[in-house]
């Protein structure tokens, strides 16, 4: 074999140098691929699990009002951040508020009497009393993931804290009157007016364990399905208020003023689920779009209208829209 050519050497040892390097650095990739995922959401809901009803601020014609809690908008950030092999560090932070509700009751009533022989009288009571609500919920996980490296939907289990916070607020105006009216005496009538203005309060604050698991499943070519399920039991403080403000009851003229509270420790079971077809655009930015619900079990104090509090489920349940970037 003829010697080879000193120039011819070192290109050889060269590229072969960069081969290993290149080689070596590939591996060491694969071994630890740092990234982090980011997306945001846009969403509308619905809200679902009982009406929220509050009591009438004086009570002498109806025992209150029942407001149906409207529709609503969210929005969503969260990252995952793959910090060594199969593990993951998540967290996202959800908030949304419904619209302002309005809801109102009426009531007239007329009584003939005769009050003495020599006498008749009719005595009329007219009531009105209308009012707004709206809610709003604020949740936030802080969880751990490790994927689970099984089939080619990639799934990810997660285990961590959620935090969430909801309410649910209403305003209430009543106005009444009570006219006696009799041709026997002077003057012919004689009329009472009453006004009153209550504000209720229902708020839920807790954190718990939350078990979680997520993938996404190839449909074809750049096109997806995503999913995520999730459990979680929240440990916190179920808590009402009202502040009621009279005026005028029994014709008497008088200004009043009543207030209470009640707190509890309890326990929320909660279950939320989403599934979204996405498309990817580049090998790090895609979009989807989704139906995602979100359930509590009696994270709130209503009332029944025989004098007793009561407590209501809360779920929120809508489209989403969420586009998320790979870096």
């Amino acid at each position: 074999m003829p010697p080879i050519e000193p120039s011819l050497r070192g290109t050889l040892l060269t590229s072969a140098s960069a081969v290993a390097l290149s080689v070596s650095a590939s591996g060491a990739s694969a071994q630890t691929p740092a990234n982090v995922t980011l997306w945001v959401e846009g969403a509308l809901f619905w809200t679902g699990g009982g009406n929220f009803s509050v009591p009438s601020p004086v009570g002498l014609a109806f025992p209150g009002i029942s407001f149906k809690p409207g529709s609503g908008t969210e929005g969503a950030a969260g990252f995952d951040y793959r910090w060594s092999g199969p593990w993951h560090v998540v967290a996202d932070v959800r908030y949304g508020q419904t619209k302002t509700v309005a809801a109102g009751v009426s009531s007239f009533n007329a009584v003939p009497f005769q009050p003495s022989p020599f006498v008749t009288a009719l005595l009329t009571t007219t009531t009105a009393a209308n009012g707004t609500e709206k809610e709003s919920h604020l949740v936030a996980d802080f969880m751990v993931g490790r994927d689970l490296g099984v089939g080619s939907n990639a799934p990810q289990v997660q285990f961590g804290i959620r935090i969430a916070d909801l309410h649910a607020s209403a305003q209430v105006n009543e106005f009444g009157k009570q006219t006696f009216y009799s041709s026997h005496v002077f003057p012919p009538s004689i009329t009472t007016a009453h006004a009153a203005s209550g504000t209720w309060n229902s708020r839920f604050f807790g954190a718990g364990p939350r078990l979680a698991l997520t993938g996404s499943v190839p449909i074809i070519g750049f096109w997806s399905l995503d999913y995520l399920g999730g459990v979680a039991l929240l440990i916190g403080d179920r808590s009402s208020s009202f502040s009621v403000m009279t005026n005028g009851v029994g014709g008497l003229g008088l200004v009043g003023v009543s207030t209470g509270s009640t707190n509890t420790l309890t326990a929320v079971a909660n279950a939320d689920v989403w599934a979204a077809l996405s498309y990817t655009f580049t090998p790090t930015v895609k979009v989807s779009g989704g139906i995602r619900a979100d359930y509590y079990v009696d994270p709130l104090v209503s009332y029944n209208f025989v004098g007793t509090l009561q407590n209501i489920d809360r779920l929120f349940w809508g489209p989403f829209v969420r586009l998320t970037g790979r870096f």
